[in-house]
């Protein structure tokens, strides 16, 4: 896909009122991206009635709900264009922490939980009751 139609928005669904479904190419299988235009949709300065932004990866949409006392939904779909343009084309960098994920290693302390602990301490106090009985 070239960069021009990836970057591109279009409305997909506008059907039911102060709510835009929005076609992002961008954010197809792209987790990154989507929390990225997520969150400079609603943090945006112009975006004050916008309270409802929701990304789907598998079906590369966005739903945006807004107030409509303060945005018309050509303004909803003027921002939402220019975020992802603005994403698309490097002007929005992505956050350190998601440039080079480290797959396959869990953050201390997601193995032993507190759970796991006291299901390996009460199996060997078990263990160790059952031998003292049975050696009687």
């Amino acid at each position: 896909m070239n960069q021009t139609a990836e970057n591109s928005v279009s409305v997909v669904h506008n059907r039911v009122p102060n709510r835009i479904r929005f076609l992002v190419p961008m954010i197809k299988n792209r987790a990154t991206f989507a929390a990225l235009l997520k969150q400079h949709i609603l943090r945006d300065a112009e975006a004050k009635g916008v309270y409802h932004a929701e990304p789907n990866i598998t079906t590369a949409t966005l739903l945006v709900k807004y107030h409509p006392a303060l945005h018309s939904e050509a303004d909803v779909v003027r921002l939402v264009t220019r975020v992802a343009r603005q994403i698309g084309d490097g002007h929005i960098e992505i956050p350190a922490k998601h440039k080079n994920p480290r797959l396959g290693k869990m953050p201390p302390g997601a193995f032993f939980t507190r759970e796991l602990v006291v299901s390996i301490f009460g199996n060997v106090i078990a263990g160790v009751i059952l031998a003292v009985v049975l050696a009687r």
